[in-house]
């Protein structure tokens, strides 16, 4: 739930498609909002000067050229609110605070390892406060949370089948026990569902409507984004490449490229510090190599079954890894 003052209470779903339009565009004038939310003029008008009041959008430069009156560019004002975005893993925690437009104000990387749950809790919420008190934002300015963690769905986004990693992290309600003690909302999501929304919301520069993104980590997975939109599937599990590579199986993840290492070198770093991993791949070159010639064919298989079955216009390739 929204705090009671924020201006975004009361807001109907055309004027939130208006606030994501911006978000993506940057800049937008009222034709153009118009068209894209299939809405008349007169409609975009009306809503557009009730987001002004609200100091959710703000008016900027006139457009002059072509026919008519000019066109003045609308834009979201930054400082309505803020969200606070989470990558969670057994090997670490990564905090980043962007404001309303959707841009990066601060960044926090932790090391773990993180065994329990509760210091999962305690961290994120240490860091939170730090990074609000750094950049000077009002607690009551956070908008919510998203957190994404290496994680599949069990008859949707409430039950959730944790990876091998993170097991140890189960709980009856994590998303609520977070939510209690960050003292906002909190939505858990799949990490590669969760970098296929960013692709799509603050990448993806040719504006791709069907793409998948390809998500290569400690394990493997994807994201599905089909008309502009997060395909999730009958149970929320859609684009769940890792079981079709399963452990055991030579495959383009983290936890394959360390076991590789630990069985052709003897040793290998501790935890997944990429300074770390960086030094050690670098002496250990020939390594590397003969796990790329083996992981390398993996990944085109699956870029392969992803293209055969939904012929995406694009493939992403992201991740840890």
């Amino acid at each position: 739930m929204l705090k009671r003052h924020s201006p975004l209470v009361g807001i109907g779903n055309t004027q939130a498609a208006v606030i994501n339009h911006l978000r993506r565009k940057g800049v937008a004038s009222r034709a153009e909002i118009a068209e894209f939310c299939g809405v008349t003029p007169a409609a975009v008008s009306m809503m557009t000067r009730d987001l002004i009041k609200r100091g959710i959008i703000i008016e900027g430069a006139r457009r002059h050229g072509g026919r008519g009156a000019p066109h003045i560019d609308l834009m979201l004002q930054g400082n309505v609110g803020y969200a606070l975005g989470v990558h969670a893993n057994h090997y670490s925690l990564t905090l980043t605070l962007l404001d309303f437009c959707g841009e990066r104000i601060g960044e926090h990387h932790l090391d773990g390892p993180y065994e329990a749950f509760r210091n999962v809790e305690k961290t994120i919420n240490d860091s939170k406060a730090s990074l609000l008190a750094s950049y000077d934002v009002d607690e009551n300015l956070l908008l919510g949370a998203g957190v994404a963690m290496p994680t599949r769905f069990r008859q949707g986004a409430t039950k959730l089948d944790l990876a091998d990693e993170v097991i140890a992290w189960a709980g009856p309600d994590l998303a609520s026990s977070l939510r209690e003690t960050l003292g906002c909302p909190v939505i858990i999501e799949n990490d590669a569902n969760a970098a296929a929304v960013g692709e799509l919301a603050l990448g993806n520069a040719a504006g791709h409507d069907n793409f998948a993104y390809l998500y290569l980590a400690e394990g493997i997975g994807s994201g599905l984004v089909i008309g502009g939109e997060l395909y999730r599937g009958n149970l929320g599990n859609a684009g769940d490449v890792g079981a079709l590579r399963p452990r055991g199986l030579s495959r383009p993840s983290f936890a394959d490229l360390a076991a590789w290492c630990e069985t052709s070198v003897g040793t290998i770093p501790t935890g997944r510090s990429p300074d770390q991993w960086g030094i050690y791949l670098e002496n250990h070159a020939s390594v590397l190599d003969a796990w790329l010639e083996r992981a390398g064919p993996e990944t085109a298989r699956l870029a392969f079954m992803i293209t055969s079955v939904l012929a995406p216009s694009a493939i992403f390739i992201g991740g840890t890894l």
